[in-house]
């Protein structure tokens, strides 16, 4: 496993850029292919090199900018949750779109805000002292 500062130097590098570019590019290529000629295999495909692509661009943007603190992460996890939930409720239960939107909500916006404005999470620093 690289060095953290040898990761962010590649990370900042002219070859991680060209890679991402080329990356994007070929993606287009395939959503064009992909809807002129009804494939969708082609589309498929696409799909998952668009996840691919926005996971990477993530992981590189918290590299880069170091934005996860522990808010971040308790609302990213709740969020996350919601979501999983969203599925899960909707397809999986016979409940109404009201009542799993309700849930949703509650679970992706009040949760995380009753957490942190009502523990000890909110405002405290990351780096254990």
């Amino acid at each position: 496993m690289p060095s953290d500062d040898a990761s962010m130097e590649y990370l900042n590098g002219p070859i991680a850029t060209t890679a991402l570019a080329v990356a994007f590019v070929l993606v287009g290529v395939g959503l064009l292919v992909g809807l002129t000629s009804g494939s969708m295999d082609v589309l498929g495909a696409t799909m998952i090199g668009i996840i691919v692509l926005t996971v990477a661009g993530i992981y590189i943007t918290i590299r880069r900018e170091g934005i996860v603190t522990r808010e971040n992460r308790i609302i990213g996890g709740c969020v996350l949750l919601a979501m999983v939930l969203l599925f899960a409720l909707y397809e999986l239960t016979a409940l109404s779109s009201e009542v799993v939107f309700a849930v949703v909500g509650f679970v992706g916006v009040i949760v995380p805000h009753l957490l942190l404005e009502h523990t000890r999470y909110a405002g405290e620093k990351d780096d254990p002292r």
